[in-house]
Protein backbone atom coordinates (compact mmCIF):
# COMPACT_ATOMS: atom_id res chain seq x y z
CA UNK A 1 0.00 0.00 0.00
CA UNK A 2 1.54 3.55 -1.14
CA UNK A 3 1.19 6.56 1.47
CA UNK A 4 -0.84 9.85 0.55
CA UNK A 5 0.37 12.47 2.35
CA UNK A 6 -2.39 15.43 2.97
CA UNK A 7 -1.75 18.86 4.53
CA UNK A 8 -4.22 19.75 7.55
CA UNK A 9 -6.69 22.88 6.61
CA UNK A 10 -5.50 25.23 9.60
CA UNK A 11 -2.01 25.09 8.81
CA UNK A 12 -0.45 28.68 9.43
CA UNK A 13 1.81 30.26 7.32
CA UNK A 14 4.47 30.98 10.18
CA UNK A 15 4.57 27.29 10.62
CA UNK A 16 6.03 26.49 7.01
CA UNK A 17 9.26 25.03 6.77
CA UNK A 18 11.67 24.51 3.89
CA UNK A 19 11.89 20.96 3.99
CA UNK A 20 7.99 20.75 3.20
CA UNK A 21 8.51 22.68 -0.40
CA UNK A 22 11.92 21.67 -1.10
CA UNK A 23 13.41 18.35 -1.23
CA UNK A 24 16.14 17.96 0.55
CA UNK A 25 18.36 16.42 -1.63
CA UNK A 26 17.55 19.53 -3.95
CA UNK A 27 18.44 22.01 -1.03
CA UNK A 28 21.70 19.86 -0.90
CA UNK A 29 22.86 19.93 -4.18
CA UNK A 30 22.14 23.99 -4.42
CA UNK A 31 24.42 24.25 -1.17
CA UNK A 32 26.68 22.06 -2.41
CA UNK A 33 27.16 23.92 -5.98
CA UNK A 34 27.50 27.12 -4.19
CA UNK A 35 30.20 26.12 -1.98
CA UNK A 36 32.21 24.79 -5.17
CA UNK A 37 31.85 27.97 -6.87
CA UNK A 38 32.44 30.33 -3.83
CA UNK A 39 35.01 28.00 -2.17
CA UNK A 40 33.75 29.00 1.53
CA UNK A 41 31.86 27.42 3.83
CA UNK A 42 28.18 27.41 3.54
CA UNK A 43 24.92 25.80 5.72
CA UNK A 44 21.60 26.53 5.34
CA UNK A 45 19.79 26.44 8.90
CA UNK A 46 16.70 27.01 10.18
CA UNK A 47 15.22 29.74 12.39
CA UNK A 48 17.44 28.79 15.18
CA UNK A 49 20.56 28.16 13.95
CA UNK A 50 20.59 24.67 13.41
CA UNK A 51 21.43 22.81 10.10
CA UNK A 52 19.08 22.25 7.76
CA UNK A 53 21.80 20.85 5.36
CA UNK A 54 25.16 18.73 5.74
CA UNK A 55 27.82 21.65 6.62
CA UNK A 56 29.56 22.18 3.49
CA UNK A 57 33.43 22.75 3.01
CA UNK A 58 32.97 23.67 7.36
CA UNK A 59 36.95 25.51 8.31
CA UNK A 60 38.86 22.97 10.93
CA UNK A 61 38.86 24.82 13.73
CA UNK A 62 35.29 25.30 13.39
CA UNK A 63 34.08 21.49 12.41
CA UNK A 64 37.06 20.22 15.21
CA UNK A 65 37.38 23.30 17.50
CA UNK A 66 34.46 25.68 17.57
CA UNK A 67 31.55 22.91 17.53
CA UNK A 68 33.50 20.34 19.40
CA UNK A 69 31.94 21.44 22.90
CA UNK A 70 28.39 21.66 24.17
CA UNK A 71 29.38 25.50 24.55
CA UNK A 72 31.09 26.36 21.49
CA UNK A 73 28.29 24.26 19.46
CA UNK A 74 25.24 25.88 20.96
CA UNK A 75 27.42 29.68 20.42
CA UNK A 76 27.70 28.40 16.37
CA UNK A 77 24.07 28.15 16.53
CA UNK A 78 23.31 31.21 18.27
CA UNK A 79 25.29 33.22 16.00
CA UNK A 80 23.57 31.67 13.08
CA UNK A 81 19.94 32.48 14.24
CA UNK A 82 21.54 36.09 15.33
CA UNK A 83 22.55 36.16 11.01
CA UNK A 84 19.25 34.93 9.67
CA UNK A 85 17.43 37.71 12.37
CA UNK A 86 19.59 40.91 11.51
CA UNK A 87 19.09 39.78 7.68
CA UNK A 88 15.12 39.25 7.87
CA UNK A 89 15.38 42.79 9.67
CA UNK A 90 17.39 44.35 6.80
CA UNK A 91 15.71 42.98 4.30
CA UNK A 92 19.49 41.48 2.15
CA UNK A 93 22.67 39.90 3.16
CA UNK A 94 23.98 40.78 6.42
CA UNK A 95 27.62 40.31 7.27
CA UNK A 96 28.89 39.83 10.65
CA UNK A 97 31.70 37.92 12.81
CA UNK A 98 30.52 35.13 14.19
CA UNK A 99 30.02 35.16 17.77
CA UNK A 100 32.34 32.21 18.45
CA UNK A 101 35.37 32.47 16.69
CA UNK A 102 35.25 35.98 15.18
CA UNK A 103 35.24 34.29 11.96
CA UNK A 104 33.84 36.88 9.08
CA UNK A 105 30.48 34.69 8.44
CA UNK A 106 27.38 36.63 5.85
CA UNK A 107 23.57 35.30 5.99
CA UNK A 108 20.75 35.68 3.88
CA UNK A 109 17.28 35.01 4.46
CA UNK A 110 15.12 32.33 2.36
CA UNK A 111 11.58 34.27 2.40
CA UNK A 112 8.12 32.91 1.35
CA UNK A 113 5.24 34.67 1.05
CA UNK A 114 6.61 37.39 3.76
CA UNK A 115 7.94 34.43 6.17
CA UNK A 116 11.15 33.51 6.92
CA UNK A 117 11.33 29.55 6.62
CA UNK A 118 15.21 29.42 6.70
CA UNK A 119 18.87 30.91 6.48
CA UNK A 120 21.69 30.48 3.49
CA UNK A 121 25.03 31.10 5.85
CA UNK A 122 28.60 31.38 4.63
CA UNK A 123 31.82 32.34 5.11
CA UNK A 124 34.19 31.00 7.89
CA UNK A 125 36.69 33.64 6.22
CA UNK A 126 39.20 36.47 7.46
CA UNK A 127 39.49 39.91 5.56
CA UNK A 128 42.22 40.04 8.70
CA UNK A 129 44.20 38.05 10.71
CA UNK A 130 43.05 37.94 14.42
CA UNK A 131 45.41 38.41 17.71
CA UNK A 132 46.52 35.58 19.41
CA UNK A 133 45.41 37.17 22.64
CA UNK A 134 41.84 37.35 21.47
CA UNK A 135 41.98 33.78 19.51
CA UNK A 136 43.18 32.13 23.01
CA UNK A 137 40.49 34.00 24.74
CA UNK A 138 37.66 33.18 22.66
CA UNK A 139 39.02 29.83 22.70
CA UNK A 140 38.80 28.94 26.33
CA UNK A 141 35.49 30.62 26.69
CA UNK A 142 34.03 27.37 24.70
CA UNK A 143 36.59 25.57 26.96
CA UNK A 144 38.79 24.41 24.30
CA UNK A 145 41.73 22.42 26.19
CA UNK A 146 44.52 21.69 22.80
CA UNK A 147 44.42 25.57 22.38
CA UNK A 148 47.83 25.28 20.51
CA UNK A 149 45.84 23.13 18.11
CA UNK A 150 42.93 25.38 18.06
CA UNK A 151 45.30 28.20 16.70
CA UNK A 152 47.30 26.29 14.56
CA UNK A 153 43.68 25.30 12.74
CA UNK A 154 43.03 29.39 12.85
CA UNK A 155 46.17 29.75 11.02
CA UNK A 156 44.73 27.75 8.25
CA UNK A 157 41.53 29.62 7.77
CA UNK A 158 41.37 31.75 4.72
CA UNK A 159 42.22 35.28 4.13
CA UNK A 160 40.72 36.89 1.29
CA UNK A 161 39.93 41.10 0.40
CA UNK A 162 36.68 42.47 1.71
CA UNK A 163 36.04 42.66 -2.07
CA UNK A 164 36.06 39.44 -2.74
CA UNK A 165 33.79 38.71 0.07
CA UNK A 166 31.41 40.69 -1.28
CA UNK A 167 31.60 39.39 -4.35
CA UNK A 168 30.42 35.83 -3.01
CA UNK A 169 28.17 37.53 -1.00
CA UNK A 170 26.06 38.69 -3.77
CA UNK A 171 26.13 35.17 -5.13
CA UNK A 172 25.06 33.76 -2.03
CA UNK A 173 21.93 36.32 -2.62
CA UNK A 174 21.04 35.27 -6.01
CA UNK A 175 21.04 31.91 -4.56
CA UNK A 176 18.46 32.66 -1.78
CA UNK A 177 16.27 34.69 -4.32
CA UNK A 178 16.55 30.99 -6.13
CA UNK A 179 15.64 28.79 -3.14
CA UNK A 180 12.71 31.42 -1.86
CA UNK A 181 11.25 31.05 -5.59
CA UNK A 182 11.16 27.52 -5.68
CA UNK A 183 9.54 27.41 -2.14
CA UNK A 184 7.43 30.30 -3.18
CA UNK A 185 5.89 28.30 -6.03
CA UNK A 186 5.49 24.89 -4.13
CA UNK A 187 3.64 26.77 -1.14
CA UNK A 188 1.48 28.28 -4.02
CA UNK A 189 1.09 25.13 -5.19
CA UNK A 190 -0.24 23.73 -2.41
CA UNK A 191 -2.67 26.52 -1.15
CA UNK A 192 -4.26 26.08 -4.60
CA UNK A 193 -4.25 22.02 -3.87
CA UNK A 194 -5.76 22.45 -0.36
CA UNK A 195 -8.30 24.90 -1.50
CA UNK A 196 -9.50 22.61 -4.76
CA UNK A 197 -9.27 19.13 -3.03
CA UNK A 198 -13.19 19.59 -2.17
CA UNK A 199 -14.44 20.51 -5.51
CA UNK A 200 -11.91 17.96 -6.81
CA UNK A 201 -13.30 15.10 -5.14
CA UNK A 202 -16.22 15.80 -5.95
CA UNK A 203 -15.72 15.81 -9.29
CA UNK A 204 -15.07 12.60 -10.14
CA UNK A 205 -16.79 9.66 -11.17
CA UNK A 206 -15.27 7.17 -9.09
CA UNK A 207 -16.12 7.23 -5.02
CA UNK A 208 -13.91 8.43 -2.43
CA UNK A 209 -14.29 7.59 0.75
CA UNK A 210 -12.13 8.57 3.85
CA UNK A 211 -12.15 6.74 7.36
CA UNK A 212 -10.52 6.64 10.41
CA UNK A 213 -8.03 3.91 11.15
CA UNK A 214 -11.00 1.95 12.88
CA UNK A 215 -12.45 2.53 9.49
CA UNK A 216 -14.98 4.78 10.69
CA UNK A 217 -16.79 6.76 7.58
CA UNK A 218 -14.98 10.80 8.17
CA UNK A 219 -15.49 12.28 4.06
CA UNK A 220 -17.38 11.15 0.98
CA UNK A 221 -17.71 12.22 -2.04
CA UNK A 222 -21.25 12.92 -4.33
CA UNK A 223 -20.66 10.05 -6.10
CA UNK A 224 -20.23 7.79 -3.32
CA UNK A 225 -23.24 8.93 -2.29
CA UNK A 226 -25.30 8.26 -5.68
CA UNK A 227 -23.03 5.15 -5.94
CA UNK A 228 -24.34 4.02 -2.55
CA UNK A 229 -27.78 5.26 -2.42
CA UNK A 230 -27.98 6.41 0.75
CA UNK A 231 -27.88 9.71 2.63
CA UNK A 232 -24.09 11.30 3.67
CA UNK A 233 -25.88 11.28 7.54
CA UNK A 234 -26.08 7.40 6.99
CA UNK A 235 -22.72 6.54 5.58
CA UNK A 236 -20.40 9.09 7.91
CA UNK A 237 -19.82 8.17 11.15
CA UNK A 238 -20.51 4.41 10.18
CA UNK A 239 -18.35 1.60 9.84
CA UNK A 240 -17.66 1.34 6.28
CA UNK A 241 -16.93 -2.33 6.41
CA UNK A 242 -20.83 -2.98 7.48
CA UNK A 243 -21.80 -1.52 3.95
CA UNK A 244 -19.71 -5.08 2.09
CA UNK A 245 -21.00 -8.61 1.77
CA UNK A 246 -17.68 -9.88 2.62
CA UNK A 247 -16.93 -7.29 5.71
CA UNK A 248 -13.76 -8.87 7.20
CA UNK A 249 -12.25 -9.20 3.41
CA UNK A 250 -12.87 -5.74 3.01
CA UNK A 251 -11.07 -4.86 6.47
CA UNK A 252 -7.66 -6.77 5.41
CA UNK A 253 -7.49 -4.96 2.51
CA UNK A 254 -8.06 -1.60 4.00
CA UNK A 255 -5.79 -1.49 6.93
CA UNK A 256 -2.77 -3.43 4.47
CA UNK A 257 -2.97 -7.05 6.09
CA UNK A 258 -4.22 -8.26 2.70
CA UNK A 259 -2.02 -7.43 -0.70
CA UNK A 260 -2.20 -7.57 -4.32
CA UNK A 261 0.85 -7.95 -6.46
CA UNK A 262 1.38 -4.62 -8.74
CA UNK A 263 0.58 -6.80 -11.65
CA UNK A 264 -2.89 -7.75 -10.46
CA UNK A 265 -6.13 -6.06 -10.95
CA UNK A 266 -8.01 -4.43 -7.51
CA UNK A 267 -9.98 -6.62 -5.61
CA UNK A 268 -13.61 -6.68 -6.39
CA UNK A 269 -16.60 -6.51 -3.76
CA UNK A 270 -20.00 -7.06 -3.08
CA UNK A 271 -21.34 -3.79 -1.80
CA UNK A 272 -25.50 -3.28 -0.66
CA UNK A 273 -27.34 -0.82 -1.40
CA UNK A 274 -30.59 0.08 1.34
CA UNK A 275 -33.23 -2.01 -1.40
CA UNK A 276 -31.16 -5.07 -0.79
CA UNK A 277 -29.84 -4.41 -4.19
CA UNK A 278 -26.40 -5.79 -4.81
CA UNK A 279 -23.59 -3.68 -6.95
CA UNK A 280 -19.44 -4.39 -7.74
CA UNK A 281 -16.80 -2.37 -7.04
CA UNK A 282 -13.43 -2.18 -7.54
CA UNK A 283 -11.39 -0.82 -4.65
CA UNK A 284 -8.20 0.67 -3.86
CA UNK A 285 -6.88 1.42 -1.03
CA UNK A 286 -4.56 4.51 0.64
CA UNK A 287 -2.79 5.13 3.94
CA UNK A 288 -3.22 9.06 4.72
CA UNK A 289 -0.62 10.57 7.14
CA UNK A 290 -1.25 13.60 8.61
CA UNK A 291 2.70 13.70 9.02
CA UNK A 292 5.46 11.96 8.03
CA UNK A 293 5.36 9.26 10.57
CA UNK A 294 1.36 9.31 12.18
CA UNK A 295 -1.25 7.62 10.16
CA UNK A 296 -4.69 9.35 10.33
CA UNK A 297 -6.85 6.75 8.68
CA UNK A 298 -7.12 5.38 5.03
CA UNK A 299 -8.48 6.31 1.77
CA UNK A 300 -11.22 4.13 -0.12
CA UNK A 301 -11.38 4.87 -4.16
CA UNK A 302 -14.54 2.39 -5.46
CA UNK A 303 -15.33 2.37 -9.14
CA UNK A 304 -18.35 0.68 -9.87
CA UNK A 305 -17.76 -2.21 -12.52
CA UNK A 306 -21.21 -4.35 -12.10
CA UNK A 307 -22.03 -3.23 -16.27
CA UNK A 308 -18.04 -4.77 -16.72
CA UNK A 309 -19.33 -7.44 -15.52
CA UNK A 310 -22.16 -8.16 -17.29
CA UNK A 311 -20.49 -7.70 -20.62
CA UNK A 312 -17.56 -9.79 -19.38
CA UNK A 313 -20.05 -13.09 -18.91
CA UNK A 314 -21.68 -11.92 -22.06
CA UNK A 315 -18.13 -12.04 -23.65
CA UNK A 316 -17.27 -15.30 -21.81
CA UNK A 317 -20.77 -17.16 -23.22
CA UNK A 318 -20.01 -15.82 -26.87
CA UNK A 319 -16.56 -16.96 -26.71
CA UNK A 320 -17.42 -20.68 -25.67
CA UNK A 321 -20.76 -20.58 -28.07
CA UNK A 322 -18.39 -19.34 -30.96
CA UNK A 323 -15.68 -21.62 -30.20
CA UNK A 324 -18.19 -24.96 -29.76
CA UNK A 325 -19.55 -23.95 -33.00
CA UNK A 326 -16.24 -23.55 -35.15
CA UNK A 327 -15.01 -26.87 -34.10
CA UNK A 328 -17.65 -28.84 -36.59
CA UNK A 329 -16.05 -26.71 -39.69
CA UNK A 330 -12.68 -27.24 -39.15
CA UNK A 331 -12.92 -31.07 -38.21
CA UNK A 332 -14.54 -31.17 -41.82
CA UNK A 333 -11.85 -29.22 -43.50
CA UNK A 334 -9.38 -31.82 -41.53
CA UNK A 335 -11.52 -34.76 -42.50
CA UNK A 336 -11.17 -33.09 -46.61
CA UNK A 337 -7.64 -32.49 -46.22
CA UNK A 338 -6.95 -36.17 -44.93
CA UNK A 339 -8.88 -37.60 -47.69
CA UNK A 340 -7.02 -35.77 -50.29
CA UNK A 341 -3.25 -36.64 -48.25
CA UNK A 342 -4.47 -40.36 -48.78
CA UNK A 343 -5.33 -40.08 -52.50
CA UNK A 344 -8.95 -41.04 -52.05
CA UNK A 345 -9.90 -37.43 -53.80
CA UNK A 346 -7.98 -38.14 -56.45
CA UNK A 347 -3.34 -38.16 -56.62
CA UNK A 348 -1.46 -35.05 -56.27
CA UNK A 349 2.00 -34.40 -57.33
CA UNK A 350 4.44 -34.16 -54.72
CA UNK A 351 4.49 -29.85 -54.77
CA UNK A 352 0.74 -30.77 -53.93
CA UNK A 353 1.28 -33.11 -51.50
CA UNK A 354 3.05 -30.48 -49.36
CA UNK A 355 0.59 -27.85 -49.64
CA UNK A 356 -2.09 -30.45 -48.54
CA UNK A 357 0.18 -31.30 -45.70
CA UNK A 358 0.87 -27.76 -44.94
CA UNK A 359 -2.83 -27.01 -44.77
CA UNK A 360 -3.21 -29.64 -42.74
CA UNK A 361 -0.71 -28.42 -40.18
CA UNK A 362 -2.43 -25.41 -40.09
CA UNK A 363 -5.95 -26.78 -39.34
CA UNK A 364 -4.89 -28.98 -36.50
CA UNK A 365 -3.47 -26.23 -34.86
CA UNK A 366 -6.40 -23.84 -35.84
CA UNK A 367 -8.42 -26.81 -33.93
CA UNK A 368 -5.95 -26.51 -30.98
CA UNK A 369 -6.18 -23.06 -30.32
CA UNK A 370 -10.04 -23.50 -30.56
CA UNK A 371 -10.16 -26.36 -27.98
CA UNK A 372 -7.96 -24.03 -25.88
CA UNK A 373 -10.64 -21.63 -25.67
CA UNK A 374 -13.62 -23.66 -25.54
CA UNK A 375 -11.49 -25.93 -22.16
CA UNK A 376 -10.26 -22.56 -21.03
CA UNK A 377 -14.04 -21.57 -20.78
CA UNK A 378 -15.71 -24.49 -19.50
CA UNK A 379 -12.76 -24.49 -16.44
CA UNK A 380 -13.77 -20.61 -15.42
CA UNK A 381 -17.52 -21.67 -16.02
CA UNK A 382 -18.18 -24.92 -14.28
CA UNK A 383 -14.34 -26.30 -13.63
CA UNK A 384 -12.59 -28.40 -16.03
CA UNK A 385 -13.75 -32.00 -16.08
CA UNK A 386 -11.07 -34.62 -17.21
CA UNK A 387 -11.43 -37.66 -19.41
CA UNK A 388 -8.73 -39.89 -17.88
CA UNK A 389 -7.70 -43.14 -19.77
CA UNK A 390 -4.45 -45.58 -20.02
CA UNK A 391 -1.72 -44.37 -21.54
CA UNK A 392 2.10 -43.37 -21.34
CA UNK A 393 3.57 -40.48 -21.52
CA UNK A 394 6.27 -41.13 -24.20
CA UNK A 395 3.82 -42.02 -26.54
CA UNK A 396 2.16 -39.22 -26.20
CA UNK A 397 5.81 -37.43 -26.45
CA UNK A 398 6.06 -39.04 -29.90
CA UNK A 399 2.67 -38.38 -31.31
CA UNK A 400 3.56 -34.35 -30.19
CA UNK A 401 7.41 -34.30 -31.84
CA UNK A 402 5.18 -35.49 -34.98
CA UNK A 403 2.58 -32.78 -34.57
CA UNK A 404 5.88 -30.03 -34.60
CA UNK A 405 7.51 -31.46 -37.17
CA UNK A 406 6.58 -29.58 -40.36
CA UNK A 407 7.35 -26.31 -38.16
CA UNK A 408 10.77 -27.84 -36.93
CA UNK A 409 11.76 -28.75 -40.57
CA UNK A 410 11.05 -25.61 -41.65
CA UNK A 411 13.54 -23.92 -39.55
CA UNK A 412 15.61 -26.98 -39.64
CA UNK A 413 15.61 -27.53 -35.96
CA UNK A 414 16.17 -30.98 -34.34
CA UNK A 415 14.47 -32.75 -31.56
CA UNK A 416 16.11 -34.90 -29.83
CA UNK A 417 14.14 -37.26 -27.78
CA UNK A 418 14.93 -40.73 -26.41
CA UNK A 419 11.56 -43.09 -25.16
CA UNK A 420 11.82 -45.53 -22.58
CA UNK A 421 11.80 -43.78 -19.27
CA UNK A 422 8.40 -43.06 -19.18
CA UNK A 423 6.55 -45.67 -20.37
CA UNK A 424 4.87 -46.43 -17.38
CA UNK A 425 0.88 -47.09 -18.39
CA UNK A 426 -1.25 -44.89 -16.24
CA UNK A 427 -4.73 -43.03 -16.01
CA UNK A 428 -4.69 -39.19 -17.16
CA UNK A 429 -6.71 -37.15 -19.60
CA UNK A 430 -4.25 -37.97 -22.61
CA UNK A 431 -5.44 -35.68 -25.40
CA UNK A 432 -5.14 -32.83 -23.10
CA UNK A 433 -1.82 -33.60 -22.06
CA UNK A 434 -0.78 -34.19 -25.71
CA UNK A 435 -1.92 -31.00 -26.30
CA UNK A 436 -0.02 -29.23 -23.73
CA UNK A 437 2.94 -31.04 -24.99
CA UNK A 438 2.22 -29.16 -28.42
CA UNK A 439 1.47 -25.68 -26.81
CA UNK A 440 5.53 -26.34 -25.39
CA UNK A 441 6.92 -27.74 -28.12
CA UNK A 442 5.33 -24.98 -30.53
CA UNK A 443 6.94 -22.31 -28.27
CA UNK A 444 10.11 -24.45 -28.06
CA UNK A 445 10.49 -24.11 -31.69
CA UNK A 446 9.00 -20.56 -32.23
CA UNK A 447 11.75 -19.23 -30.25
CA UNK A 448 14.44 -21.20 -31.24
CA UNK A 449 17.33 -20.24 -33.86
CA UNK A 450 17.29 -21.54 -37.25
CA UNK A 451 19.21 -24.54 -37.54
CA UNK A 452 19.25 -25.06 -33.38
CA UNK A 453 17.41 -27.91 -31.35
CA UNK A 454 15.30 -28.98 -29.00
CA UNK A 455 16.18 -31.58 -26.05
CA UNK A 456 12.62 -33.39 -24.91
CA UNK A 457 13.06 -35.94 -21.58
CA UNK A 458 10.31 -37.57 -19.54
CA UNK A 459 11.15 -40.23 -16.62
CA UNK A 460 9.41 -41.78 -13.82
CA UNK A 461 10.95 -39.98 -10.46
CA UNK A 462 9.76 -40.95 -6.69
CA UNK A 463 9.89 -38.63 -3.52
CA UNK A 464 8.75 -39.47 -0.17
CA UNK A 465 6.31 -35.96 -0.54
CA UNK A 466 4.95 -36.54 -3.84
CA UNK A 467 5.24 -40.53 -3.96
CA UNK A 468 5.63 -41.52 -7.96
CA UNK A 469 5.02 -39.31 -10.21
CA UNK A 470 6.44 -38.19 -14.31
CA UNK A 471 8.70 -35.30 -14.79
CA UNK A 472 8.71 -33.60 -18.93
CA UNK A 473 11.42 -31.53 -19.57
CA UNK A 474 11.72 -29.47 -22.98
CA UNK A 475 14.70 -27.27 -23.23
CA UNK A 476 15.34 -24.86 -26.14
CA UNK A 477 18.05 -22.47 -27.11
CA UNK A 478 15.92 -19.13 -27.85
CA UNK A 479 17.08 -15.82 -25.93
CA UNK A 480 15.54 -16.85 -22.30
CA UNK A 481 12.64 -15.13 -20.71
CA UNK A 482 13.29 -12.36 -18.45
CA UNK A 483 12.76 -12.76 -14.37
CA UNK A 484 10.43 -10.53 -14.04
CA UNK A 485 7.87 -12.39 -16.57
CA UNK A 486 8.43 -15.97 -15.53
CA UNK A 487 5.81 -15.62 -13.49
CA UNK A 488 3.41 -13.91 -15.78
CA UNK A 489 3.91 -15.85 -19.19
CA UNK A 490 1.11 -18.69 -17.81
CA UNK A 491 -1.53 -15.74 -17.79
CA UNK A 492 -4.18 -15.32 -19.98
CA UNK A 493 -3.71 -13.14 -22.91
CA UNK A 494 -0.57 -12.77 -22.09
CA UNK A 495 2.87 -12.95 -24.77
CA UNK A 496 6.36 -12.49 -24.76
CA UNK A 497 8.29 -10.07 -27.09
CA UNK A 498 8.10 -11.05 -30.62
CA UNK A 499 11.69 -12.58 -31.19
CA UNK A 500 11.43 -13.22 -34.65
CA UNK A 501 9.46 -9.91 -36.93
CA UNK A 502 8.71 -12.93 -39.87
CA UNK A 503 7.32 -15.25 -36.70
CA UNK A 504 3.41 -14.93 -36.14
CA UNK A 505 2.23 -13.87 -31.95
CA UNK A 506 0.01 -16.58 -30.42
CA UNK A 507 -2.75 -15.26 -28.70
CA UNK A 508 -1.52 -16.17 -25.64
CA UNK A 509 -3.75 -18.84 -24.41
CA UNK A 510 -1.01 -21.84 -24.61
CA UNK A 511 0.94 -21.84 -21.51
CA UNK A 512 -2.99 -20.67 -19.69
CA UNK A 513 -4.22 -23.71 -21.35
CA UNK A 514 -0.90 -25.60 -20.33
CA UNK A 515 -1.22 -24.75 -17.02
CA UNK A 516 -5.35 -25.73 -16.32
CA UNK A 517 -4.31 -29.11 -17.31
CA UNK A 518 -1.03 -29.99 -15.52
CA UNK A 519 -2.48 -28.83 -12.48
CA UNK A 520 -6.35 -30.53 -13.36
CA UNK A 521 -3.66 -33.68 -13.04
CA UNK A 522 -2.49 -32.79 -9.62
CA UNK A 523 0.70 -31.20 -11.10
CA UNK A 524 2.74 -28.43 -11.45
CA UNK A 525 4.29 -26.56 -14.26
CA UNK A 526 6.86 -23.74 -14.31
CA UNK A 527 9.62 -22.38 -16.32
CA UNK A 528 13.57 -21.85 -15.51
CA UNK A 529 15.38 -19.35 -17.79
CA UNK A 530 18.55 -19.31 -18.10
CA UNK A 531 19.25 -23.38 -17.22
CA UNK A 532 21.76 -25.43 -16.39
CA UNK A 533 22.21 -28.32 -18.92
CA UNK A 534 23.46 -32.35 -18.52
CA UNK A 535 27.25 -31.03 -19.09
CA UNK A 536 26.96 -29.00 -16.70
CA UNK A 537 26.60 -25.27 -18.99
CA UNK A 538 24.36 -22.57 -18.20
CA UNK A 539 22.10 -21.74 -21.72
CA UNK A 540 20.33 -18.82 -22.00
CA UNK A 541 17.08 -20.19 -23.53
CA UNK A 542 13.92 -21.57 -21.81
CA UNK A 543 13.45 -24.86 -19.74
CA UNK A 544 9.68 -25.97 -19.48
CA UNK A 545 9.00 -28.39 -17.02
CA UNK A 546 5.99 -29.89 -15.41
CA UNK A 547 4.80 -32.89 -13.42
CA UNK A 548 2.12 -35.02 -12.56
CA UNK A 549 1.61 -37.69 -10.13
CA UNK A 550 1.45 -41.67 -11.37
CA UNK A 551 -2.84 -41.66 -11.03
CA UNK A 552 -3.97 -44.20 -9.32
CA UNK A 553 -7.72 -44.28 -10.92
CA UNK A 554 -8.48 -41.13 -9.11
CA UNK A 555 -10.22 -38.25 -11.29
CA UNK A 556 -9.61 -34.65 -10.50
CA UNK A 557 -11.20 -31.86 -10.87
CA UNK A 558 -10.90 -28.29 -10.69
CA UNK A 559 -12.89 -26.75 -8.94
CA UNK A 560 -14.46 -23.16 -10.16
CA UNK A 561 -12.53 -20.45 -8.64
CA UNK A 562 -14.12 -17.08 -6.47
CA UNK A 563 -15.17 -14.45 -9.32
CA UNK A 564 -14.29 -12.30 -6.72
CA UNK A 565 -10.49 -12.76 -6.48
Amino acid sequence: MNSLMIEGEGVASQQIKILDLIEKDVLEEIVRDFTKATRVASVLVDLDGQPITREHNFSRVCKEYCRSTPIGRAKCYASDRFGGEESKKIGKPFIYKCLNAGLMDSATPIIVEGYHVATLVMGQVLTKPIAVDKAVDAARRIGIEDVAGYLKALHEVPVMSYERLQSAVNLMCTIAKTISSLAIQKYLSKKAYQKNLHNIINSVSEAIISTDLDGTVTLINKAAIKMFGRESSSIVGQPIFEFFARPEDFREHLTCKKQHAASEMPPVFEVFRPNGQIFYAQASFREIFLSKREAMGYVTVLRDVTQEKKVEKMKEDLIGMLTHDMGNPILSTQRVLELMLDGHLGSLNHRGDEMVALALNSTHKLSGMVSNFLDIFLDECTGLNLCQMPGDMDATLVESIQHVGFSADDKKIRIRFQPGRAGVRMLADWSRLQRTCVNLLENAVRFSPLGGEIVVKAEQLSSDEQGDYILVTIDDQGKGIDKEKQALIFEKFYTTSIRNRDERRGVGLGLTFSKMVVEAHGGRIWVESPYVNDEGEEVTGGRFRFRIPVSTGQQYIVPRGDEHE
